[in-house]
């Protein structure tokens, strides 16, 4: 399946440029960077603040602690997701549209916020528990929605195996933080694009995945 050429509805990065970025969002962009390259507990407050260009005591004046920050981090991505999900509720578009819209969102995030995935994806046993817990939520809802396109675009298919395909997308794409591509950025979007709904649609008959699935 091509993925359709969709003019995004709402562009909405979790890292704001300098120029336009408050006190906080640079704070929060620079602790991204500085986790995702060193880790959580190889960073410390004075590094982040040093990396915002602000002492880092005046880091206190937004958060409580190095923790606050990386709580913030992951509150900020729940809150993009949620967002995204929220305006493909209200628009009215076919199984196959909201699929590629799905597909491409995760595409931008995954190349426009490396470092927050690299955070997201590494660092959730140093949230608190109760906070660890609603990103799991948050998380579950997102790819959940993902699973609910999928099943009517594919009805046949057993439940398990499409969550089981959307995992393996979504971890597709966000594997590129992790990889320096020459590729023009816009064809490693389109490449993402395709190579993760490749994923989802593969031409398995839905009688033999049945078979897979009945067969654990």
């Amino acid at each position: 399946m091509t993925p359709a050429k969709e003019t995004p509805r709402k562009d909405r990065p979790l890292a704001t440029e300098p120029e336009t970025a408050s006190r906080r969002d640079l704070i929060l962009a620079s602790a991204a960077n500085l986790f995702g390259e060193r880790g959580f507990d190889g960073v410390n407050v004075h590094a982040i603040g040093a990396a915002a260009g602000v002492t880092g005591p005046a880091i206190y004046r937004h958060f409580a602690n190095k923790g606050a920050v990386l709580v913030a981090l992951y509150q900020r991505l729940a809150e993009t997701l949620t967002a995204e999900l929220e305006d493909l509720d209200r628009e009215a578009r076919s199984p196959h549209s909201v699929l590629n819209a799905l597909v491409r969102f995760q595409v931008t995030l995954a190349l426009q916020e490396r470092s927050f995935i690299r955070v997201y994806l590494q660092e959730e046993g140093n949230l608190p528990s109760e906070e660890r817990h609603e990103a799991r939520r948050s998380q579950r809802n997102y790819t959940e929605r993902w699973v609910k396109v999928l099943a009517q675009i594919q009805p046949d298919v057993p439940v398990e195996v499409l969550r089981t395909l959307v995992h393996a997308a979504i971890g597709l794409i966000i594997s590129i933080g992790y990889y320096d591509s020459e590729l023009p950025k816009p064809v490693l979007e389109d490449v993402l694009a395709r190579a993760a709904l490749n994923a989802l649609l593969f031409p398995t008959p839905a009688a033999d995945l049945g078979e897979m699935s009945a067969e654990r």
